[in-house]
């Protein structure tokens, strides 16, 4: 409100046409992120009705109990479904079904929670439907190629801090337990 009035009133640059382009843009971004939620909301509850949620726990329980062994498997998946979708829907779609038997394993969800979002950060930063590797490539008025070898150093050490994140627990969960205390 304030940026509007301060638009309005002493800059004179907000007229009713701007606004009303604003709130038509703010409502077609609005309603994708709602579309998104509902109908992962809908997935949600066909994967209840059809009880994949404890397929899936069953499955991946059967290849190990070892949380260190299953919070890798969780990053291969979080990682391959970051590069094909965004952030918000990998989250919806694929946390309600892997965190469960994975917390049931002994893998605290607050780590969960810290790599299951870094995995998906690097998979939109990797080909080939890196959503936010496009995004910057447009940006920046550079190809993809060349994005790519510019970053190339930079996945060492976003690499190393994974490896960071899921076999170094205490480490990982450090800042969390102090901000709790």
């Amino acid at each position: 409100v304030y940026v509007i009035l301060i638009s309005a009133l002493l800059y004179r640059e907000l007229t009713l046409d701007h606004l009303w382009n604003s709130a038509v843009l703010t409502a077609r971004s609005s309603s994708a992120i709602l579309i998104i939620v509902a109908a992962a909301a809908l997935f949600g509850w066909i994967l209840a009705v059809e009880q994949v949620p404890q397929s899936f726990a069953a499955a991946l329980l059967g290849l190990s109990r070892d949380p260190v062994m299953l919070l890798v498997i969780a990053n291969l998946i979080f990682f391959v479904a970051g590069m094909f979708l965004d952030s918000t829907t990998a989250t919806l779609l694929l946390v309600p079904i892997i965190a469960p038997p994975l917390v049931l394993a002994g893998v605290d969800p607050v780590q969960l929670g810290i790599v299951t979002i870094f995995n998906l950060m690097l998979g939109l930063l990797t080909p080939p439907m890196g959503l936010s590797l496009f995004l910057v490539a447009d940006i920046a008025k550079v190809s993809i190629r060349q994005l790519l070898k510019a970053l190339l150093p930079f996945y060492i050490p976003l690499l190393t801090t994974l490896a960071i994140l899921t076999f170094a627990k205490d480490l990982t969960l450090w800042l969390p337990r102090m901000i709790a205390q």
